[in-house]
């Protein structure tokens, strides 16, 4: 199944770490390990949280990408004598035009803190965050009856292999951090979050992660559709409609096809 979802961002539209860049196959990515940046761990996780689903791997709209330290580094287009990374600082901290834009999650003080004392120090260069499982559980019950099974798998996919299964129209899995592996075990209804798709009808649903994080549905959606991620902490939205429902296609440990990462909580 083909999947088209734009990369999460942080100007003009909020994100939730979710989304494809062009075509995929109908084969699931395949997790891989190493780092997909050079970046020090926090600032990743950082930037990731406030600011990939438009300045990833693949930006939108023309806009830079945040997931080096060359291009972090490099002089801003609205203002050449500073970088990209200093104007993102300021622009974290403005309350006229403020990064990212509400409803998203505006950045926290220890954030903005964390980036401009990097900026400051130099942009030293790391490894990005490897492969961690926040909650420290793996899902082991294999592939047979139980709608809790293989967390962070491309749900959609491995139904629609099989004759065994219900049918999604959308399904995913919701991580508190972009690194997660597979089969980790996302976050849970206690989260409070909570999915919400509009159609290109106008028609809503709201769906709820269950105990391994698995969020799906088989109701009918009128494609393109228009996704959310809220909490009681704010939100994060899809940059673009979608025309296809199976997020971890894209949505793998380190990003598949311009997607940063895993879907995060806001």
């Amino acid at each position: 199944m083909a999947l088209k979802l734009p990369v999460l961002g942080s100007v003009g539209v909020v994100a939730f770490v979710l989304g494809c860049h062009g075509e995929i196959s109908d084969r699931p990515a395949p997790s891989i390990t190493q780092p997909i940046t050079d970046l020090p761990c926090d600032v990743e996780t950082a930037l990731a949280g406030k600011c990939w689903s438009c300045h990833g791997q693949m930006p939108t709209l023309g806009l830079p990408s945040f997931t080096t330290v060359a291009a972090l580094m490099a002089p801003s287009r609205t203002d050449p004598t500073q970088s990209v990374a200093a104007i993102a600082v300021t622009r974290m901290q403005s309350t006229t035009t403020p990064m990212p834009p509400p409803p998203a999650t505006a950045a926290t003080a220890s954030e903005i803190a964390l980036i401009s004392a990097w900026v400051s120090a130099g942009y030293p260069g790391g490894s990005g965050c490897g492969p961690i499982c926040t909650s420290g559980k793996t899902w082991t019950g294999g592939n047979e009856g139980a709608r809790e099974m293989n967390p962070g798998m491309a749900c959609i996919h491995c139904h629609s292999s099989s004759d065994e299964g219900p049918g999604f129209s959308v399904a995913g899995t919701i991580y508190p951090t972009v690194r997660e592996p597979d089969l980790c075990y996302g976050v849970g209804s206690s989260s409070g979050a909570q999915i919400v798709i509009t159609g290109a009808d106008g028609r809503t649903m709201t769906l709820t992660p269950n105990g391994t994080g698995n969020f799906y549905s088989e109701a009918p959606v009128a494609l393109p559709y228009n996704a959310k991620v809220i909490t009681s902490a704010g939100e994060r939205a899809m940059v673009a409609a979608q025309t296809s429902g199976d997020c971890n296609s894209c949505h793998t440990q380190v990003g598949a096809n311009g997607a940063p990462g895993r879907i995060m909580l806001p």
